[in-house]
C-alpha cells in the first residue's frame, strides 16, 4: 500500500508534540455481524425488547426483513439490534404503523410493505450512537435536530412542547413520543405515535409545497431556482474509492482523521410566509381551490416594484437572468449547507458559557452572550448573511442583527441595544425554527420562515458593512454541516471536497485536516468555536472568500496559533484564483509574540494586561498594531468549559509557551457581491511545514480607524 508521510502537530499550546507522523490506512465496514459482538449483559437487548412487546411486533417484523446495507447476505436489523452497541430507537407502535401503511397503500398489513418502503421505516427511526451513549430525552434538542443522523444519513428534529400532556417531546413535526427512556443493554427506546417519514423532497420543492409558502413557491418556479436548489450530493465523489481514514502517531498515542465517504450538499432557505408578504409589502395572494395561484401577474409585479429599487431594472422581463431583480432577491434567502436550527451558530467556549459534562454534545439551556456568524448567499452575486441567536428568552435567532454592547475593557458584553426590524428592511428578521403543521426538513437541506421581509437594502447595507466581521473558517465550507463534521471527530478532506478550496489549486503536497478540541481532549486550546483546520505538507492552496457587504477597504485578519513546528506563507489576494497579488509580509505561525521571545513586539505581559489601566492598553494595542499584531479578542476562551475572565483568548499566554493572537494580513479595498480569493504558499522548501486556520476578520475603516479605539471583545 502506498504511503503519504509528512509532519503536522496539533495546537499544543500547553504542550507542544515535537513531531507527528502521517500515513495512509485502509479501514473497513462490514455488513455482517459477528456474533462475538453479540451483547452478553443480563438485560434485555433492543432486539429482545421488541419481541416481548405485543405493541411492537410490526415494527419488529420490519426490522426482521429490512437488512443493514445491500448485500444480499447482509445482517438483519434485528441481529444489528441484538449486539452491542449504542443504538437510539423511536419506534411507532402497531396502531402508527397501519395507519400508515393504510394510508400509503391502501392496507393496513405491514408485509404488503415493499422492500424499499419498509426499510425507509426502519432507517429513519434509528440512530446507531457508536461509541456515545443513546440519547435519553435530557439529551434532545430544545428546538433543532440531534446531532447524528438515522440510519439513512438524515438528521431528525425535536422540538419540545410543553402544552402536551405527556411526553413534551415530537420527533418530525408529527411523530409525539408517548413512552420514553426505555433502556436496554444496547440502547434506548422511545416509542412513538406515528411513522417517522421524512420529506424526499428538495429545498425549493418543499418550499413550494407549503400552503403558506405559496409566494415564495411562485418565484422559485418563475426564476427557476426550484431547479437549481436540487442537488443533494456529489455521486462523482462518492463513485470514486477513497481510503477510509489517515493515521498519526503522536508519541504512542494513536489517533486517526476520518476521510469522508459521502459529499452530501445541499441548502438552507429562509422564507416569508404568505401572511408577511401581505402585512409588510401589503401582497396578498389569491388561490384556486385546487390550491394555485390566481394572481401570480399581480403578484409578481407588485415585488418587482419593490426589489427593483434594490436590485435595478437588467433584464426585467426576463426572471430567469441572474440579473434580474426578483432572481437576485430570491438567491439572498438562500445559503449552501444543510443548517438545521440548533446549528446555525456554535456554542462551545463564548466568555461566560459553559458547555457542560459532556464537550461533544454542549448544552443548550444557559447562554451568556449573543452568538454569530455569516454565510455566503447563493447567485452570481454572493450576498452575506449574519445569523445571531441571543442568550436570553427562547434564545431566539435572528438574520443581520446589529447591536452595540457593553464591550469595554471592564464589560461583560451583554446587548446595550439593537436595531428594531421595520417593515421592508432586512435587518433584525426573527427566524422561526420550524412551520408548524408543514414539514421543513427536505431531502437537502432545510427551509426556515421569517417574520419579515429579507432584502438586502442600504439600511441592510450600511449596518452590517459598519461593524467587525468575524466569521469562523468552517462558515466558508458549507460541506462540514451538510455533512455533519462540525465538532465532530478529526477529519481528512480530500482534494476537491471542500468547494471553497479548489482542486485546481492545490498542490499535491497540501493536506486539509480538521481539528476539534471536544474529540482531541484540548481543554487549553484557544480556537475561536473550538474547532481549527491545520494545513500539512508543502502546502499551496487558495480559498475562496465570503463577500463584504458594502464596498470599502478592509483589514483582513486571521486568527493564528504559533508555535515552532509550524511553517510560513506568503498570501496572495485577488479576483482570479488563477492570478492573484501578494498582500503584507510573509506570515511566520513559528515566530513567538511572547515577551520572553520578542521583547521588541511591547506584549507588555499575557495575563497582567488584564491589571492596566485602559488607556495604558490602548497604548499597548497600538504598539502591537505597529508590527502588524493584535491580541485575541476577550471574546472567546481556553476550550475549558469555564467560560472564565481569566481564561479569556486575550490574557493568554499565562503560562503558555506561544501565543493565541490576531495578525492583520493587509488592508484591500473589497467590493460588495464580488468573490475574491485568499492563496497560501508556503515560504519555506519544508515537507513537514504545518499552516493553522482557525477565523479571520474583515473590519471596515470606520470600526479599526474610527474616532474612537476599536473595542477590544
Amino acid at each position: 500500500m502506498k504511503k503519504n508521510i509528512f509532519l503536522i502537530a496539533t495546537k499544543g499550546l500547553g504542550a507542544l508534540c515535537l513531531s507527528l507522523g502521517l500515513a495512509m490506512t485502509v479501514g473497513s465496514c462490514s455488513e455482517n455481524i459477528d456474533e462475538s459482538n453479540y451483547a452478553i449483559k443480563t438485560e434485555k437487548t433492543m432486539a429482545d425488547y421488541l419481541s416481548d412487546e405485543a405493541d411492537l411486533s410490526d415494527i419488529k417484523s420490519i426490522f426482521d426483513r429490512v437488512r443493514l446495507g445491500s448485500q444480499d447476505d447482509a445482517s438483519s436489523l434485528t441481529a444489528a439490534l441484538s449486539a452491542r452497541g449504542n443504538y437510539t430507537v423511536f419506534a411507532p407502535t402497531n396502531d402508527a404503523l397501519r395507519a400508515y401503511c393504510n394510508k400509503l397503500i391502501g392496507t393496513e398489513d405491514v408485509n404488503a410493505l415493499t422492500y424499499e418502503q419498509a426499510r425507509l421505516v426502519a432507517y429513519n427511526c434509528i440512530i446507531d450512537n457508536g461509541d456515545d451513549s443513546a440519547y435519553e430525552t435530557p439529551d434532545f434538542p430544545v428546538k433543532g435536530t440531534f446531532n447524528l443522523p438515522n440510519l439513512n444519513d438524515r438528521q431528525l428534529d425535536c422540538l419540545q412542547d410543553t402544552a402536551q400532556t405527556g411526553s413534551p417531546y415530537v420527533i418530525n413535526g408529527t411523530s409525539k413520543v408517548i413512552k420514553e427512556n426505555i433502556e436496554v443493554s444496547n440502547g434506548v427506546l422511545h416509542e412513538v405515535d406515528a411513522v417517522i417519514a421524512l420529506s424526499s423532497l428538495t429545498v425549493g420543492e418543499i418550499i413550494a409545497s407549503a400552503p403558506n409558502m405559496k409566494i415564495m413557491g411562485l418565484l422559485l418556479n418563475r426564476t427557476a431556482w426550484v431547479d437549481s436548489l436540487m442537488v443533494e450530493r456529489d455521486v462523482d465523489y462518492e463513485n470514486e474509492e477513497h481510503e477510509e481514514t489517515l493515521s498519526r502517531n503522536v508519541a504512542a498515542v494513536y489517533r486517526d482523521f476520518i476521510i469522508p465517504q459521502k459529499r452530501y450538499l445541499g441548502f438552507t432557505g429562509f422564507v416569508e410566509p404568505d401572511d408577511i408578504y401581505e402585512r409588510d409589502w401589503g401582497i396578498k395572494v389569491d388561490t384556486a381551490s385546487d390550491g394555485s395561484v390566481t394572481n401570480a401577474d399581480e403578484v409578481i409585479q407588485k415585488i418587482m416594484d419593490k426589489v427593483s429599487a434594490v436590485y435595478g431594472e437588467t433584464d426585467k422581463d426576463d426572471l430567469t437572468s441572474p440579473d434580474n431583480a426578483i432572481n437576485r432577491f430570491v438567491a439572498y434567502h438562500f445559503i449552501r449547507g444543510r443548517l438545521s436550527y440548533n446549528h446555525m451558530v456554535t456554542h462551545y467556549n463564548e466568555y461566560g458559557y459553559k458547555y457542560g459534562a459532556d464537550p461533544k454534545n454542549p448544552q443548550s439551556l444557559t447562554y451568556s452572550i449573543d452568538v454569530w456568524d455569516y454565510y455566503p448567499t447563493v447567485g452570481q452575486y454572493p450576498d452575506l448573511l449574519k445569523v445571531t441567536q441571543v442568550p436570553t428568552g427562547e434564545h431566539d435567532l435572528f438574520l443581520n442583527r446589529v447591536s452595540k454592547y457593553n464591550d469595554a475593557f471592564d464589560g461583560d458584553y451583554t446587548e446595550v441595544s439593537t436595531i428594531a426590524y421595520t417593515a421592508g428592511t432586512g435587518i433584525n428578521v426573527r427566524i422561526n425554527p420550524d412551520n408548524g403543521a408543514y414539514d421543513n426538513n427536505a431531502l437537502n437541506g432545510y427551509y426556515f420562515p421569517i417574520d419579515g421581509i429579507l432584502l438586502k437594502n442600504k439600511a441592510v447595507e450600511d449596518a452590517l458593512g459598519g461593524e467587525r466581521i468575524r466569521f469562523d473558517i468552517t462558515s466558508i465550507f458549507p460541506e462540514i454541516f451538510s455533512n455533519n463534521i462540525k465538532n465532530a471527530d478529526y477529519h481528512h478532506f480530500p482534494e476537491g471536497y471542500l468547494d471553497a478550496i479548489p482542486a485546481a489549486n492545490q498542490s499535491s503536497g497540501t493536506r486539509l485536516l480538521y481539528l476539534s478540541a471536544s474529540w482531541g481532549g484540548g481543554t487549553s486550546w484557544t480556537d475561536y468555536q473550538g474547532d481549527e483546520f491545520m494545513v500539512a505538507g508543502l502546502f499551496d492552496f487558495v480559498m475562496r472568500l465570503p463577500p463584504v457587504p458594502k464596498d470599502g477597504y478592509y483589514e483582513i485578519r486571521a486568527g493564528i496559533s504559533q508555535n515552532p513546528l509550524r511553517g510560513m506563507a506568503q498570501c496572495y489576494i485577488g479576483e482570479d484564483p488563477l492570478h492573484l497579488r501578494p498582500t503584507g509580509l510573509p506570515l511566520d505561525l513559528r515566530q513567538s509574540v511572547s515577551p520572553d521571545d520578542n521583547p521588541q513586539l511591547n506584549w507588555q505581559g499575557g495575563q497582567n494586561d488584564s491589571q492596566l489601566d485602559s488607556e495604558t492598553r490602548v497604548e499597548n494595542d497600538k504598539n502591537l498594531r505597529n508590527q502588524g499584531y493584535m491580541r485575541a479578542p476577550m471574546y472567546f476562551t481556553a476550550s475549558n468549559g469555564q467560560g472564565e475572565a481569566t481564561s479569556m483568548a486575550r490574557y493568554l499566554p499565562n503560562g503558555y509557551s506561544y501565543c493565541c493572537v490576531r495578525r492583520i494580513i493587509g488592508v484591500e479595498r473589497l467590493e460588495a457581491n464580488k468573490t475574491y480569493y485568499l492563496r497560501f504558499k508556503s515560504a519555506l522548501k519544508k515537507l513537514d511545514a504545518q499552516f493553522f486556520l482557525d477565523y479571520f476578520e474583515f473590519c471596515p475603516t470606520i470600526v479599526y480607524n474610527g474616532t474612537s479605539a476599536e473595542n477590544p471583545w
